[in-house]
């Protein structure tokens, strides 16, 4: 980054790091701008500060780190519309290039003849993903026959520094695509380029690459969890759900990567006995609660209670092991059982009313467009499911899996009536809890399922659905497919962060809200087993609304306290008097 040379310095002429003060002084000396044009730019330089909730002076003229906090900002929850958001990053680059503090690379409007003619050969597509890419080797004097790889990344490189892209990784990844496809197209005159990987690298070790015996022992054990043979001699007495079984295996792979990287090789864990050994169980703990930094860390806790119920009932271990089990887990950090930071961070979005009132207009606005959709597509079919679900979850906070596998005349009951009640009924063998939940649907949310069932569904797919999340073919949504339905129009739409889960924790803010200390009333809304659960999740909510109500009673104990200034109402002031009273007339 070079400063204008017209600048005389910022600090007594010695060099300084430019800031968003500086742009801003700048532009007031500036020539050649009208001043309507100069306001504009201010304002958008005034405005990003803002968004970024700092003083221009304090906000270092980088654009790469000014471009990763814009893109953090939702503009629903700034107040403005995406357009706006997006005029507003156009003009503050244009603020920071006319403030002459930065020389940006300008490039050529029109592209060389070999750009030109090579990218007329191509379709939209090309036009489109390559431009950019056009644009600058056009400025640099580079054919198309001179891409590589390096070429590629001096490109990106510039993005990173010198815009507000949103995603440089995603339109890195594009270009390459894009160029790959031209390449293949052009008989081998143009060489291909590496697409990069932006994803992080697998933090557990694969299940393949552990050894046959170990897998072998694996299966068998995940199996018995399932209750694969009910009639077995040794059958658990218990089968453990689809869920939990993913979750068990998950465990397991955590604790052996976690025993690899204590150094001990994969060849010598030929069973779920090695890793319960003390030693080896001493390892596992110690290389995650590393891993963690010393902090409580609740996947920690419950993977060691993992790996002592496999020693138990699995490897049966002796007694004088188990023990030994018992206290090393017994070393690692308990936090209390409530909210997580990143839940708590969550429901601080409702602190403010305004995003309440968002999020239950959300579903009736989402609603409205899917009903005057004229030629309805899977598109269309997203939009009503994702109506749906931000419809239902506030009433009903049920958990997702729960929600993605509700069926109509299963769990949907509908009543079309005046007067009917139409139910949501979750049998106790489908929840995680094993206890039944039911709820009356509102009748708004009755009406909009109907309407999907009998109209709008069969207008997509073909017929009445007998599930609520379905794709155009008819076959049922993933879990994870749904929750990305949900989160995004609530991100996009609504300017909130909710994933599905997070709603029962709003569900629990909200009855407190109304009946502060009344956990059993949220113990029966969520369906928890225990009245326990419930007050450690959720007593820290319950702290603040105790606090609310203490400061009341401050204020209004210090109020009455409080001489009283003034004459009383009615009193007569001094020297006055009243009239004598006028005889009747008789």
């Amino acid at each position: 980054m070079t400063v204008h040379p017209k600048h005389s310095g910022f600090d007594g002429g010695k060099a300084a790091d430019p800031n968003l003060q500086h742009v801003l002084d700048a532009l007031e000396w500036r020539e050649g701008l009208s001043a309507t044009r100069r306001r504009d730019l201010r304002s958008a330089v005034t405005r990003v500060a803002a968004l970024m909730g700092d003083d221009p002076k304090r906000i270092p003229l980088n654009l790469s780190a000014i471009r990763v906090k814009l893109v953090a900002v939702n503009p629903i929850a700034a107040g403005m519309s995406v357009k706006t958001l997006q005029n507003l990053r156009s003009a503050f680059l244009a603020a920071i290039s006319a403030s002459g503090l930065t020389r940006p690379r300008r490039l050529v409007k029109a592209l060389n003849a070999d750009w030109t003619i090579m990218l007329s050969m191509h379709g939209k597509r090309a036009r489109i993903g390559l431009a950019k890419l056009a644009r600058c080797a056009s400025t640099l004097g580079i054919s198309p026959e001179q891409i590589d790889d390096s070429i590629i990344a001096d490109l990106m490189a510039e993005v990173r520094d010198s815009s507000l892209h949103r995603n440089p990784n995603r339109l890195h990844r594009m270009i390459a695509q894009v160029w790959n496809e031209v390449a293949f197209q052009s008989g081998g005159k143009l060489q291909p380029v590496t697409v990069p990987s932006f994803r992080r690298p697998p933090q557990r070790i694969e299940w393949s690459a552990l050894s046959k015996a170990f897998r072998r022992d694996g299966e068998t054990y995940l199996n018995w969890c399932a209750g694969e043979d009910l009639f077995a001699a040794d059958a658990r007495a218990r089968p453990l759900s689809p869920r939990t079984i993913r979750l068990r295996r998950d465990q397991i792979l955590a604790g052996t990567t976690a025993l690899l990287a204590s150094g001990v090789k994969v060849e010598s864990i030929r069973s779920l006995a090695d890793l319960v050994t003390p030693k080896n169980f001493k390892a596992i703990l110690r290389q995650r609660y590393e891993g963690a930094g010393g902090d409580e860390n609740i996947f920690n806790n419950d993977l060691a209670a993992t790996l002592m119920r496999i020693a138990r009932e699995w490897v049966k271990l002796d007694t004088v092991s188990l023990v030994e089990l018992r206290r090393l887990a017994a070393r690692l950090p308990r936090g209390p059982r409530d909210l997580t930071k990143k839940n708590r961070d969550t429901l601080r979005q409702f602190d403010d009313p305004a995003a309440l009132q968002r999020l239950f207009s959300l579903s009736g606005q989402l609603w409205d467009e899917v009903k005057r959709a004229k030629k309805p597509n899977n598109h269309t079919l997203c939009k009503a499911q994702a109506a749906l679900a931000v419809a239902i979850l506030p009433y009903m906070p049920i958990r997702l899996w729960n929600l993605v596998s509700l069926t109509f005349d299963v769990h949907l009951f509908m009543r079309e009536g005046a007067r009917a009640i139409s139910t949501l009924e979750i049998p106790a063998e489908e929840v995680k809890n094993h206890r039944v939940l039911a709820f009356d649907i509102p009748p708004v949310v009755a009406k909009m399922l109907i309407e999907y069932r009998n109209t709008i569904a069969p207008k997509i797919i073909g017929r009445r659905p007998d599930k609520v999340f379905v794709n155009v073919d008819g076959s049922p949504k993933a879990p994870q497919t749904v929750a990305l339905l949900i989160r995004t129009a609530l991100r996009k739409r609504a300017g909130l962060e909710l994933t599905p889960h997070q709603f029962r924790h709003l569900a629990a803010r909200i009855l407190l809200d109304a009946e502060p200390g009344n956990f059993e009333t949220v113990r029966q809304a969520l369906g928890h087993a225990s009245l326990n659960t419930t007050t450690a999740a959720y007593t820290g909510i319950d702290t603040r609304r105790a606090a609310r109500h203490y400061h009341r009673i401050i204020e209004q104990t210090l109020e009455s306290a409080t001489p009283k200034t003034g004459k009383p109402k009615g009193s007569k002031p001094k020297g006055s008097h009243r009239p004598p009273p006028k005889k009747p007339r008789l």
